[in-house]
């Protein structure tokens, strides 16, 4: 009897959890999937889907997640007076490469609205920096749609530093808190 009681439990206890389970991942976000769903084959359905395995899909849709920064700057485009051998530039990249990762991901949002590369890595997202008139006491600004990057000529790596800290920490509303 004590047996058959336990089985009992065990059953009830599995049906338990398999509803659980059921309702978590299907039943309770079946709206909204399907709204998702609908949109994204409506952007990227049809036959292209079946052209890509899985892995090929997702880097398509996600990006490529190697972020070789060394070839970032290899291929960066200097406009004004600047060049890879101008002092700002060097503070830049000096202080651009001592950057943890997530306030590197964080300048890529920064200056090309997304913090991911793309798909053939980053030889094919070439920024450009530019230098400005204005002065040190003003902080670098991106142009998103170019990935451009209009940065004054900083006399500190110090100063370059406070200022892009400061810009990539604000970008986003209005700052006024």
């Amino acid at each position: 009897m004590r047996q058959v009681a336990v089985t009992l439990a065990a059953a009830v206890t599995q049906e338990f959890v398999d509803a659980y389970v059921n309702y978590v991942f299907q039943i309770s976000v079946h709206e909204w999937y399907t709204a998702f769903s609908s949109g994204f084959l409506k952007v990227c359905g049809g036959k292209v889907l079946e052209l890509f395995q899985p892995s090929e899909l997702r880097a398509m849709m996600v990006g490529n997640s190697n972020y070789n920064w060394e070839e970032l700057e290899e291929t960066a485009i200097y406009k004004g007076d600047y060049s890879a051998t101008h002092p700002t530039v060097k503070l830049f990249w000096e202080t651009f490469h001592e950057f943890p990762l997530e306030k590197k991901k964080k300048f890529l949002l920064f200056l090309t609205g997304s913090d991911r590369i793309p798909i053939y890595g980053m030889a094919s997202l070439q920024i450009v920096i530019q230098s400005t008139a204005s002065g040190e006491e003003y902080l670098p600004v991106a142009h998103t749609c170019y990935n451009l990057l209009d940065l004054p000529k900083y006399s500190s790596k110090e100063i370059l530093s406070a200022r892009l800290t400061q810009a990539l920490d604000n970008y986003e509303g209005f700052s006024l808190a």
